[in-house]
């Protein structure tokens, strides 16, 4: 398998859920990414052995994702979940219910596809390669139900995007979705500077670097088309409601706040334009 820089990172938070998923206490419990390493993923997650603490934060964030989209197609089990840059995720046979489609680099789809076939999914899955620095994503989300009540889901991404790039993609999802709710994980750039440590370290030693840290990174969403209906949720902070993280609330709530609120889980709902259009400032 032949993976780019921000693929191989995909190899490291499939590796650190498949080692959640064997620990005595599992926090997502995703069964199936053990299926999908390699002797190459291996080694890619070996660089991270001194991060642990750090680690954890991905698992937190998969595990609240997962719950989200479990809570909407509890909801409404037609629900079409569309996840853009899908990594190595096994939701679509995890969680019941749902019209799937994932999108990703064409290395990373026949890997899928090699290791955990399509057929095999109790739901409605579809994998389809993109290209994405060429461009291909508008024509292939073209695939999707332009008039479904879509989630779509973008985990890990954001932050390896340069600010006009991230606003390019909110106007491919107005154009191919018009009405849709967005889920995604945001991390401001305090808590870059002051907590991703050593992580970042490896992070750049795959050849790929955070971009997208700005004080506020939601007000981009905000500022083009976006509603936040919800309170945005720490990822820190559940992990310590998961007990995978242990810091006394009078700290965590005080001098480490940049901690709890730097690194969240985002809703944003998208009112519905007219598709070829884009999404409409509201500065």
């Amino acid at each position: 398998m032949t993976t780019n820089a921000i693929s191989r990172t995909a190899f490291f938070c499939c590796g650190i859920r498949a080692q959640d998923a064997t620990s005595p206490h599992p926090i997502c419990e995703d069964t199936y990414a053990e299926g999908f390493m390699t002797d190459e993923g291996r080694a890619i997650l070996a660089r991270f052995a001194g991060t642990k603490r750090r680690n954890v934060s991905n698992v937190v964030r998969a595990r609240m994702i997962q719950d989200d989209i479990d809570e909407r197609l509890q909801k409404g089990p037609e629900i079409q979940v569309v996840n853009i840059g899908a990594g190595f995720d096994s939701r679509a046979y995890r969680l019941t219910g749902g019209r799937w489609f994932e999108f990703d680099e064409p290395a990373i789809i026949d890997h899928k596809n090699s290791r955990l076939p399509t057929s095999s999914c109790p739901n409605p899955l579809r994998r389809i390669a993109v290209d994405f620095s060429a461009g291909d994503l508008p024509i292939a989300l073209q695939q999707c139900d332009p008039d479904a009540e879509t989630l779509v889901v973008i985990e890990g991404v954001f932050m390896y995007l340069e600010a006009a790039e991230v606003i390019d993609l909110l106007g491919v999802l107005a154009d191919a979705f018009g009405r849709h709710t967005l889920i995604c994980d945001l991390m401001d750039k305090v808590f870059f500077d002051k907590h991703i440590g050593k992580l970042y370290d490896q992070i750049l030693a795959l050849g790929t670097e955070f971009k997208f840290l700005e004080p506020e990174p939601e007000r981009i969403f905000l500022d083009h088309g976006y509603l936040q209906p919800d309170t945005p949720r720490s990822i820190v902070g559940r992990a310590r409601e998961l007990g995978a993280v242990a810091v006394p609330a009078m700290v965590f709530n005080t001098v480490l706040r940049s901690l709890r609120d730097g690194y969240r889980i985002h809703t944003f709902t998208a009112a519905s334009s007219p598709r070829g259009q884009g999404v409409p400032g509201n500065r």
